[in-house]
């Protein structure tokens, strides 16, 4: 091996948007969830005809969280105190107050939201994984999947069959701190037993993936067909799918 291939020991993969993705709308999956348990739908039509609306609540739900959690990047999906199933409780409360559901059966909607999200149906795999797992492990590469969520992830790799893939699958609710933090990159390097240079991070998100983990100290590179920089950005290593991985540590240094 040569150039960036001489240190590296393990490369680190987000979850969602990277290595799965949902394979129905969420806001749909939503309203089919609201429906089944006998809500109006005329009340819950928005969620079919309105693109973008649950992105609106999800940022209405983190406007909501203490001030120390975001400051902090503490976890949210497992740590947050505020009501029942954490972060997804709060989002819930957004929907149900902007829908104007009547709240009594709020508690159960979550429930059944949170078990039919974890169910394997809901997902896909990225198709070029195994690609990257052939050539990681003729190399001695170790992978590891580093993703800000709650403990279903495990699960839902597990019953997708690529759970053995991963040499471990790293939380933020596991770490108790959400990426960009640097401690759940130092919880990763600890599991992997390697000096954070020492590993790659790939991710979708900007923040999160790539700058969190280039200030942590690791090599980092974004995922997604539209990973080109914006503006006057400069730019940054990216792959479009995971199979093209080995040829990008070509040109890292």
């Amino acid at each position: 091996m040569e150039g960036a291939f001489e240190n590296l020991q393990a490369i680190s993969l987000d979850a969602m948007g990277t290595v799965i993705f949902l394979r129905r709308n969420a806001q749909e999956v939503y309203a089919e969830i609201l429906g089944n348990l006998g809500y109006d739908s005329r009340k819950i039509a928005p969620l079919t005809q309105e693109p973008g609306l649950f992105r609106r609540y999800w940022k209405e739900a983190e406007s909501r969280l203490p001030p120390d959690f975001v400051r902090g990047h503490l976890d949210r999906f497992a740590h947050y105190p505020g009501v029942p199933y954490a972060f997804w409780g709060l989002l819930f409360r957004v929907l149900f107050e902007d829908l104007r559901l009547p709240a009594e059966k709020i508690d159960k909607a979550v429930e059944a939201a949170y078990l039919r999200f974890g169910q394997p149906d809901l997902w896909t795999v990225e198709d070029t994984l195994p690609e990257l797992v052939q050539f990681s492990a003729q190399r001695g590469i170790e992978l590891f999947v580093t993703s800000n969520w709650d403990f279903r992830l495990p699960k839902i790799l597990r019953d997708l069959g690529v759970e053995p893939y991963f040499r471990r699958v790293i939380t933020s609710a596991l770490v108790g701190y959400e990426k960009p933090s640097e401690k759940i990159f130092q919880y990763l390097a600890s599991a992997a037993g390697c000096a954070l240079g020492e590993i790659l991070h790939v991710g979708d998100r900007m923040e999160d993936d790539v700058r969190g983990a280039q200030r942590a100290g690791l090599a980092a590179a974004l995922y997604g067909r539209d990973s080109a920089p914006a503006g006057n950005q400069p730019p940054f290593p990216s792959v479009q799918r995971l199979n093209q991985i080995p040829g990008l540590l070509r040109t890292l240094r």
